[in-house]
């Protein structure tokens, strides 16, 4: 008899002590009502645990992601309440915001600390009564949906300054949870690299050689998961083969992808690329399809780039 697939195992790859631990964690804390914090690195997988944290929940309704930083100053209020129909020019239809759409489920708000302090009191309000007015409306709208939150920033250093409220953030974390970065697992780094492929190649099986496994596992990846898996992407499209091997994954750790824009002289064609790798934070497949281009051709691009550099001068 085949056993059961464990969900969370699929959504957090890895076998390692603290990996067991906080699917551990997860499980307990997930069927509850309680506001999670979710803290760590970036590139941990911060919403990778928050979608497990919905998981968990066996809650009923839509699980909700909102990275704070992706909206302008003047539109929080309306991502998250949403607006009334002739709010204002351009609202032709009610809209429901992300809480709306999270209710009975879960809302994921990344990057908290980047909402504004008028907008931190109306939220406030919305997670205490479960319920805010949309832009225009005429009345309060109810959804039963729970919060987690995540940020890189110090929120308590924030609170102190005064940019963040002291209430908010004691409403946030009715239980804090810390993601681990990926050095902390790099027993796990194997496992991840074997989805990742997966992920790219389909039914064709793709596999490292041991020895440039090992070049993998030592490597520190201050940028986590989401820098591995930028790597393994950029393995498979060198890789010619289906063993890819150690002077390939070398040739892929090697290239730097993030040259200091005072330091190389770039035409148009390259100051668009870093604008849109900027925008999409370093995702190679989401900047390829913004730009409506191969991501092979984003790589061979970077690596011109690369190869550009000129002595740092001031400016």
């Amino acid at each position: 008899m085949t056993s059961p697939i464990d969900p969370l195992a699929a959504l957090l790859v890895g076998d390692s002590a603290v990996m067991q631990h906080l699917r551990a964690f997860i499980r307990r804390v997930g069927p509850s009502r309680l506001p999670v914090f979710i803290t760590g690195p970036t590139g941990a997988g911060k919403e990778l645990v928050a979608s497990a944290l919905h998981c968990a929940s066996e809650r009923k309704g839509a699980f909700v992601a909102f990275n704070v930083c992706a909206v302008a100053d003047t539109m929080f209020e309306d991502a998250l309440f949403g607006h009334a129909r002739g709010a204002f020019t351009g609202a032709f239809a009610d809209a429901p915001g992300y809480l709306a759409e999270a209710d009975a489920g879960t809302v994921f708000l990344d990057e908290i600390g980047g909402l504004p302090l008028a907008s931190q009191a109306k939220l406030l309000r919305a997670i205490e009564t479960q319920t805010f007015r949309a832009v225009g409306a005429s009345r309060d709208r109810r959804s039963e949906f729970r919060v987690l939150a995540a940020s890189n920033e110090d929120l308590h250093g924030m609170c102190d300054d005064g940019r963040f409220r002291h209430d908010l953030l004691h409403r946030l974390a009715g239980i804090t949870l810390r993601v681990p970065p990926l050095s902390a697992r790099r027993e796990d780094i194997p496992q991840l690299i074997r989805v990742f492929l997966r992920q790219m190649a389909g039914e064709t099986d793709v596999a490292v050689e041991s020895g440039a496994l090992d070049v993998l596992c030592a490597c520190d990846w201050p940028g986590n998961v989401r820098q591995l898996k930028q790597i393994v992407e950029l393995m498979f499209v060198l890789s010619e083969g289906k063993v890819i091997a150690r002077d390939v994954v070398q040739a892929a750790l090697a290239t730097d992808y993030a040259p200091h824009p005072r330091c190389v002289r770039y035409g148009d064609r390259e100051r668009e690329l870093l604008v849109v790798m900027e925008e999409t934070q370093w995702s190679v497949p989401t900047a390829a399809d913004r730009l409506g281009v191969h991501r092979a051709t984003i790589y061979r691009r970077l690596a011109r780039m690369q190869n550009s550099k000129v002595p740092e001068r001031d400016i």
